[in-house]
């Protein structure tokens, strides 16, 4: 993954990003609920963009101190403005390179931990970051995100992976790298399906929440002649502009 390409576009996205990111929303609600320890005296969040997740952590836990921390510097704006409690430090900073001092007794993440270049390497850090008894808990997207873009592009452009998503990790390459770092750890898959009216509804959700990571892999021009082949094809394969979120959520321990 290309970090500096990934930043920007959720940077660009930062102030739209609230408006059309429900299926994280649910995510993050979803995640907390899988978070049944009543105390954490330091928690650590990694991917916090807008801060939705950090709003639930600090109202869950509201006597926690919490870092939260993210790559964009737009999103952390954000995320000052939405939740300005004491108790909480923000910072911009790239999760698979953190420098903060201490051990946390939660480490945890909503939909982020897929941009990583390297999951192995992130995960022994994290593991080094944990408290004695500490968890780390995050939900992260899987390969089958946006299948049915993928595979409407496949039909017309020819088989390769076009999308950043169809580079995620799959559930046996998490379990893998989670193995080496965490003795206990568990992970429920979960596909949300979310419609939309048109292609280029689709297509503008996914700017707008900054989900495109890299954006296609190859050099397509989409105009409008050709926008209108992708919807047909589209609808005719799947009865609608249907669209995949492939989920993992994981809880591992030391």
């Amino acid at each position: 993954m290309y970090k500096n390409i990934i930043s920007g576009n959720f940077s660009k996205s930062a102030s739209s990003y609230d408006d059309h990111a429900e299926v994280q929303k649910e995510c993050a609600r979803k995640l907390l609920t899988l978070i049944k320890r009543k105390h954490f005296p330091r928690i650590l969040e990694i991917g916090c963009g807008t801060g939705v997740y950090t709003h639930m952590l600090s109202k869950k836990y509201s006597d926690s101190e919490i870092v939260a921390l993210d790559i964009s510097d737009e999103m952390i704006k954000i995320a000052r403005e939405k939740v300005p409690k004491e108790g909480i430090d923000f910072i911009s900073a790239d999760g698979e390179q953190i420098e903060v001092d201490g051990k946390f007794d939660l480490i945890t993440s909503n939909a982020s931990f897929q941009w990583f270049e390297n999951l192995g390497t992130a995960l022994r850090l994290f593991a080094g970051s944990l408290a004695e008894d500490g968890l780390l808990c995050f939900s992260m997207y899987g390969p089958e995100t946006f299948k049915e873009l993928e595979e409407v592009f496949k039909h017309h452009f020819g088989r390769r992976r076009w999308l950043s998503s169809a580079k995620f990790n799959s559930r046996e390459e998490t379990e893998e790298r989670l193995k080496k770092h965490f003795k206990d750890f568990d992970i429920k898959e979960e596909h949300f399906t979310v419609d939309f009216f048109s292609l280029w509804d689709f297509l503008r959700n996914i700017k707008h929440t900054g989900t495109r990571g890299e954006g296609l892999s190859g050099d397509i021009f989409l105009g409008k002649y050709m926008m209108r082949e992708l919807e047909r094809t589209y609808i005719d394969k799947f009865g609608g502009i249907k669209a995949t979120h492939h989920v993992y959520f994981c809880k591992a321990k030391l």
